[in-house]
């Protein structure tokens, strides 16, 4: 006989029918596994490599230059630094090369349900898109320096609001609205009790 374990009172049975009932908590609970899930491979495996981190933040620095050299400025870019000739250059660490929110972004698609092959559009076009966004940030460091170099620090703090956020949420948004799931707030699915 399988003994049903309880939990303050509750079965698993309740709890895991208490969460089919509240697709809300369902879906926050699978975006903090999936996050913590990612963590953990980030911290043991990815960081300690640094091969993705560096990849980010040279490519990152590199195709910023390449776009400004294109559109006018001379400008050159070592590694992760990247600087308009004659000015402060800007180097790109590991916070600012945008895995942080790339994970993110992936730990909310997954989350959420859907098809698969439209899930995996998604994703990896999001995570594209998210690393366009930061290329274009960093030339707005590199700018920030020629045009405003007292405020730099202020614009890095804000930078991702401007560039990076707009881009994900609109990624999220139209994946709730393209990916056939049910929306998880749906009064039809909604439960307080």
């Amino acid at each position: 006989v399988l003994v049903d374990y309880c939990l303050h009172g509750r079965s698993v049975t309740s709890i895991k029918n208490r969460l089919n009932s509240s697709p809300a908590l369902y879906f926050l609970i699978k975006v903090g596994v999936i996050c913590i899930i990612m963590q953990l491979i980030y911290d043991f495996f990815l960081l300690p490599d640094g091969r993705l981190d560096l990849f980010l933040c040279e490519s990152g620095a590199f195709l910023a230059a390449q776009c400004l050299d294109f559109v006018g400025w001379s400008t050159d870019s070592w590694g992760r630094i990247i600087a308009v000739n004659g000015y402060k250059g800007v180097e790109i660490v590991n916070g600012c090369n945008g895995l942080t929110l790339m994970g993110i972004h992936c730990g909310f698609i997954l989350a959420y349900g859907g098809k698969t092959k439209p899930k995996l559009w998604i994703l990896f076009g999001g995570i594209f898109l998210i690393y366009l966004a930061n290329i274009i940030r960093i030339m707005g460091f590199a700018l920030i320096n020629v045009y405003l170099p007292n405020h730099w620090i202020t614009f890095h703090k804000f930078s991702a609001f401007i560039f990076l956020y707009p881009v994900m949420l609109g990624l999220w948004y139209l994946w709730t609205i393209k990916s056939d799931q049910d929306d998880i707030l749906s009064s039809s699915r909604f439960s307080l009790v």
